[in-house]
């Protein structure tokens, strides 16, 4: 059962389906080109990730970035790669929303699960970011700000995705109804056509030949007597003198 039916309360879980699929798509080609940025300006890249380590309190992602500031490159790369094939999932979801078919199911099902997997990471740098702000600030409004800030954004992309989830639901749902009603059509055509033969009778009667018919068709075979047989076979022996 669908939790949803519609989306943003506006929308249809079709269309709204359509326009998460595109919003998820401009914002991985903006990771992606960030991540070109990121190649032509790997060396200030570097540079800033190392003046972070230095300056700020940064708790348990210290080692991480480190090994970035490492091989920025490497990285970088592996981004561009998961961008690209993210992009292709969003494609593969927007066609599948659009056409709108049971069968197509299984290319939005692969958007879902790889959106489920970027949300639970997207809380865990959001959870990261605002540890690591709290230890490096004292101002309790940035912090109170911040904190309302990402989790309005994460309730937000939450809901976005339970209406992604909620399409294949609904579309299964409705080719399960239009199943119902063609079955419910065929069992009241069935009723009809009893109800038909057991007040009018089996029409197929009509059109079978009765058994006067049947003799009109026939020609009786002539029996010839045995007297007869003999005055052909021999006329001189039977005259009369």
């Amino acid at each position: 059962m669908a939790l949803v039916y519609s989306c943003c309360f506006w929308f249809s879980l079709r269309l709204g389906g359509i326009l998460i699929g595109l919003f998820c798509l401009f914002q991985a080609i903006f990771i992606l080109i960030l991540c070109c940025l990121g190649y032509t300006y790997a060396n200030t890249l570097e540079d800033e990730i190392t003046e972070w380590i230095n300056n700020y309190n940064l708790i348990y992602a210290e080692d991480y970035l480190i090994n970035v500031s490492e091989d920025p490159v490497k990285y970088i790369s592996f981004t561009v790669t998961l961008s690209c094939f993210y992009i292709f999932i969003c494609i593969m979801f927007i066609y599948g929303a659009y056409m709108v078919s049971k069968r197509n199911n299984i290319l939005m099902v692969s958007f879902i699960l790889l959106e489920l997997l970027r949300l639970v990471m997207l809380s865990t740098l959001v959870a990261t970011g605002l540890l690591i702000l709290k230890q490096n600030t004292m101002d309790i409004g940035v912090l109170i700000g911040a904190s309302v800030f990402g989790g309005f954004l994460l309730l937000g992309l939450f809901y976005l995705w339970i209406c992604c989830a909620n399409l294949p639901i609904l579309i299964n749902e409705m080719e399960r109804d239009e199943q119902s009603k063609t079955i419910e059509k065929l069992q009241k055509i069935i009723k009809m056509n009893s109800f038909r033969t057991q007040i009018f009778g089996d029409h197929s009667a009509i059109f079978q030949p009765s058994e006067q018919s049947q003799k009109i068709f026939v020609t009786p075979k002539r029996k010839i007597k045995k007297n007869n047989v003999n005055t052909i076979r021999h006329p001189i022996r039977n005259t009369k003198y």
